[in-house]
């Protein structure tokens, strides 16, 4: 699941190295000259790509949102109705296909079959400084270019002000709900020569009430018990964490593998308390420390 975790997050350019949205400022948009007509039928650019990466075995992932981090717009809603027009698998979208934790969503590849499309909620866990089940999720790994890249996913998220560098950088499309039933599609854009990201309007998506639907249902079961669990995203910690606990590991055991190489030092044989304390005396400055500390380790059996 790490691996998948590395694979997922990994982006075919170094986010250094390009200009991402600032945080807490919506991505920057480039819209056509034209009117953006209302796509009726599926058959607008944005479904067009989705059919070409099917073709070619590639995945898609799609960033979802609602203007000013609004609820009840119809995040979870639009994510379901996507999720059965670009399953094209023979049993198509179903329960099984949506996770609300990254650990649980990350499950899902390998297990679902290609061209399936997945969902996961509460998509702003999804954070590359981020580890799980205590392996560092290094969002420099090379991009999965196999079965990982079969898949249609759509991570739901607060608000556009929730889209960070590296989320800019692994996405393929934005969604982004206007009112309820309605929303505009974008592409993300990367100029290589500016080096900045941006977003171009591909179309304007409306759907129908999914009220009725079980996986619609189950989205909104999970967030609600997802709210109430204490212990939810207990095994994620941010990157500057892990590195501190491993540092501090990692001085812990030089200290215990100095202090039992000294005692072996000074208890080897026995000897007069005189010629012990000669003996911490010549040992001390070899650790820099002081006769005395030498003394008190040696003494800690």
């Amino acid at each position: 699941m790490a691996t998948t975790a590395q694979q997922f997050l990994s982006t075919p350019v170094d986010p250094n190295e390009y200009t991402t949205s600032e945080e807490g400022q919506a991505p920057e948009i480039r819209e056509p000259d034209h009117q953006i007509p209302v796509d009726t039928n599926f058959s607008g650019p944005f479904f067009r790509a989705i059919g070409k990466r099917k073709l070619q075995g590639r995945d898609a992932k799609t960033l979802v949102t609602a203007d000013h981090a609004e609820t009840g717009v119809g995040k979870s809603s639009c994510c379901d109705f996507l999720g059965y027009v670009c399953d094209t698998t023979e049993d198509g979208f179903s329960e099984e296909k949506v996770a609300i934790d990254p650990p649980e969503f990350f499950d899902l590849y390998g297990v679902v079959p290609a061209e399936s499309a997945i969902v996961l909620e509460e998509g702003e866990q999804l954070d590359a400084r981020r580890a799980m089940s205590n392996e560092n999720v290094d969002a420099s790994h090379t991009w999965a270019k196999e079965r990982i890249r079969e898949l249609i996913a759509f991570i739901n998220l607060p608000s556009p002000e929730m889209i960070d560098g590296r989320l800019e950088l692994l996405a393929d499309f934005w969604i982004n709900i206007e009112v309820r039933g309605r929303a505009r599609i974008y592409k993300k854009k990367i100029n290589r020569i500016k080096r900045v990201v941006y977003y171009e309007t591909m179309q304007v998506l409306e759907w129908p009430n999914m009220d009725g639907s079980d996986t619609f249902q189950l989205m909104k079961q999970q967030k609600e018990d997802h709210l109430d669990d204490d212990d939810s995203g207990v095994n994620w910690v941010r990157q500057s964490e892990v590195d501190k606990m491993l540092e501090q590991r990692e001085k812990e055991v030089r200290r215990e593998s100095r202090d039992e190489y000294i005692r072996k030092l000074v208890n080897e044989c026995g000897c007069s308390r005189c010629e012990e304390e000669f003996r911490q005396k010549d040992i001390a400055p070899a650790f820099d420390l002081s006769p005395g500390r030498v003394s008190q380790i040696a003494q800690d059996r």
